[in-house]
């Protein structure tokens, strides 16, 4: 896979922070840094977080190398969710059982193969699903991390396969058991594990180990996370059944932090009460500063593309808790988007301060992401989204009102305590499709300069 840097960042060296040799690397190599998954469980929830909602991400880190043996056990029998991430693609077979022995042909045994020309899904030797799509087998090489992922739930009979972010809606195999396994789901305790078809891969595989990562979950994957923050003395019985949105309270510490610093941030205020009219102007105006602005940024992410653009206002000054500005305020004209992106693994919140946008949400940041049918949601002025290390991440946003109004949003980004790297960067798909770069992403302009240049643009108006 090609990288390349954008515009602002070309030639720029970083250090990796929490390194004590502090090495200088470029953001492409950091980029693998950042994205290599933890080798250890990920972490525990404190007390202030007790009603926290995980969403089901399996959290306990699993080394067949270092507990020498290839098999485990799930946290509750019949129910719960694996992970199996690769660098190194490698053909996979995760079995579910009720017998110790992987190899008990009495077993009742739920087996997910998956290789470079089938993923095949199969109960008791039935194949329940066989498909040779590219978006379903073992994904190529390209020095990215792919996460596979199989869910199992006893109360419903349901076993689900699914790649890219753990969650519903990027389910590829999703099938009910037949009433009459129940008895055996229920007993569902052991899993087993084989790479490249090797009974042996302890020892013929064990240089490869860096390669590969393991993650168990007690919880089935049985509805997809709700992305809509509500005021807390607005949730609902209604919300919390329906999964149609989730309270503050329900995020982690990271996101509850920056929900509540930007939950009361108004555009308009006394000083200057026509302050998002005047954007609309010097949007739409020849000789606005928007207007000059967002021409001068048509090439910002490879091919000149006008619609590809955004403007990045930034409240106060980064202090290395976030990728850039903690705070940034965006500015899309009717049309604009933004490339297909990620962001540096951070903890975030959006709020619409006007108008309303299009989020896409994507497995992963990959060439062939567009092939892959997104989730899709309008968000409208006054509503607020999130996103976590593992949910959320990869995104595209566009501005659905043709020929309408602007829309500004609120972004925020914090890493979280658990982050050693700080990347800085956004990583993005190019303009044209054929390459991921990396993005630092720069303030267009400080806010409080933004106002007074608006305020002068108005005035002269």
């Amino acid at each position: 896979m090609r990288t390349h840097l954008a515009e602002e960042v070309q030639g720029d060296n970083i250090s990796v922070r929490g390194s004590s040799t502090e090495p200088v690397l470029t953001p492409a190599e950091a980029a693998a840094v950042a994205a290599t998954p933890p080798l250890q469980s990920r972490r525990e929830p404190r007390s202030d977080e007790a009603d926290v909602d995980w969403f089901a991400q399996p959290g306990t880190h699993w080394c067949p190398w270092n507990s020498n043996n290839c098999s485990n056990t799930l946290s509750i029998r019949g129910q719960g969710t694996i992970e199996i991430i690769e660098l190194e693609p490698t053909p996979f077979e995760i079995k579910l059982s009720n017998r110790s022995d992987p190899y008990d042909r009495s077993a009742y045994k739920i087996v997910l193969t998956v290789d470079k020309h089938e993923a095949k899904l199969s109960a008791n030797n039935v194949v329940l699903d066989v498909s040779t799509d590219p978006h379903h087998i073992l994904q190529p090489s390209d020095e990215k991390w792919h996460t596979y992922w199989l869910s199992i739930f006893k109360d419903t009979r349901q076993v689900r396969y699914g790649i890219g972010e753990t969650r519903l809606n990027f389910t590829i195999y999703d099938n009910c058991l037949p009433e009459n396994d129940l008895p055996s789901i229920r007993e569902l305790y052991y899993l087993h594990i084989k790479l490249n078809n090797n009974d042996r891969m302890l020892t013929e595989l064990g240089n490869s180990r860096k390669n590969f990562r393991f993650f168990i979950g007690k919880e089935p994957i049985v509805y997809d996370p709700p992305l809509i923050v509500v005021p807390q003395s607005s949730y609902t019985l209604e919300h919390a059944a329906m999964h149609t949105a989730i309270a503050p309270s329900k995020l982690e510490k990271p996101c509850r932090d920056l929900y509540d610093s930007i939950i009361n941030f108004t555009l308009n205020d006394d000083q200057f009460p026509d302050f998002v009219r005047a954007i609309e102007r010097s949007l739409k105006n020849p000789n606005g500063w928007c207007h000059r602005k967002l021409i001068e940024k048509a090439n910002r992410f490879g091919r000149p593309n006008p619609k590809a653009t955004y403007l990045r206002i930034t409240i106060g000054e980064r202090e290395g808790q976030s990728p850039g500005h903690a705070y940034v305020i965006e500015i899309w004209p009717p049309g604009h988007y933004s490339p297909v992106h990620n962001h540096s693994n951070a903890y975030g919140i959006i709020r619409v301060l006007y108008g309303r946008i299009l989020v896409k949400l994507y497995p992963d940041l990959t060439l062939n992401v567009r092939e892959v049918a997104p989730i899709e949601q309008i968000l409208e002025e006054g509503q607020v989204t999130w996103m976590l290390p593992r949910l959320n991440q990869t995104h595209q946003v566009k501005n659905p009102d043709l020929y309408g109004t602007c829309c500004i949003t609120l972004q925020c980004y914090q890493y979280g305590p658990e982050d050693r790297q700080h990347y800085e960067y956004f990583d993005y798909l190019a303009n044209d499709g054929c390459s991921i770069g990396h993005f630092d992403p720069k303030s267009d302009m400080d806010y409080a300069e933004f106002k007074q240049r608006m305020r002068q643009e108005w005035q002269s108006s």
